[in-house]
């Protein structure tokens, strides 16, 4: 297996597509067939070789690792589709990251703009800083969101996540825009600090794990039977996958809705 690594020649300042680069999952890795994957910059073809210098290694893993360094808010579609290898990128990227990933991982030390791991099917995401609108949300044209995978967002995240999300898991360590969980099917959201009102509105099914105070409207009605079974499966998960340690499963407070949706959607709420 390889490991490739990508250098920007000199700095990207306006819309860079790289949604053709998530090919290097599936080509053979030469040197050549890398250069020669076509992207676009400014509207007009290129290719890889137009855009980076390629360094190219071999690994001692049983994937491939890609290095993408010198990036910016220009590089959209980063992990269009990605599967099994593992991609890093060593600052912020635009728009569309990891749409429809199906496995792999992908590691942003930086933040991420509108619609990071829209309809994601599977593997690994997380932004070390923040990302904007619509993560983990449906594609645009689409009413299906997030479907597998995990996103961890250590930072914070503007409106509409998570919304018309189906499964999967998204962790978010900061606070969390509008609307988050809108029309939700299945999966798990938890959400670390503050969280707007409109949380939950239409969903119908799923789960969101709030961690701190804040009002959800009447929409929500309190449930005195709480599923132990899944708080303890979930903290589990949490400690062995990400080492965060939940309070006593009796430190939350159930809540199902959306009533007005005749949702069944459940809100597990931290006391105090």
């Amino acid at each position: 297996m390889y490991k490739i690594l990508l250098k920007v020649k000199k700095p990207i300042d306006a819309e860079l597509n790289l949604m053709n680069l998530s090919s290097i999952n599936l080509i053979e890795k030469t040197e050549k067939k890398i250069t020669n994957i076509p992207l676009i910059y400014k509207n007009k073809k290129c290719k890889v070789k137009d855009i980076f210098t390629i360094i190219l290694k071999k690994n001692n893993l049983d994937y491939d690792e890609v290095f993408i360094s010198g990036s910016n808010k220009f590089f959209n579609y980063i992990g269009y589709g990605w599967k099994k290898d593992h991609l890093r990128i060593d600052s912020d990227v635009g728009s569309f990251a990891a749409v429809k990933m199906s496995s792999g991982k992908l590691i942003i030390n930086g933040s991420a703009e509108d619609f990071l791991g829209s309809s994601m099917r599977g593997g690994y995401v997380h932004v070390k800083k923040n990302v904007q609108n619509f993560l983990g949300s449906a594609f645009v044209g689409s009413r299906s969101g997030m479907t597998g995978g995990t996103i961890l967002v250590t930072g914070s995240v503007g409106n509409f996540a998570a919304a018309h999300m189906r499964r999967g898991l998204i962790i978010i360590r900061g606070n969390v825009g509008k609307y988050c969980a809108f029309q939700m099917i299945s999966g798990t959201v938890m959400i670390f600090k503050s969280f707007a009102e409109s949380i939950g509105i239409s969903m119908k099914r799923g789960t969101i794990i709030l961690m701190s105070n804040g009002k959800f409207g009447k929409r929500f009605e309190k449930s005195g039977v709480i599923n132990f079974i899944f708080l303890d499966l979930f903290a589990a998960h949490m400690k062995s996958n990400f080492s965060v340690t939940l309070p006593d499963k009796k430190k939350f407070i159930r809540y199902f809705g959306d009533k007005n949706a005749n949702g069944l959607g459940e809100i597990f709420l931290k006391k105090g």
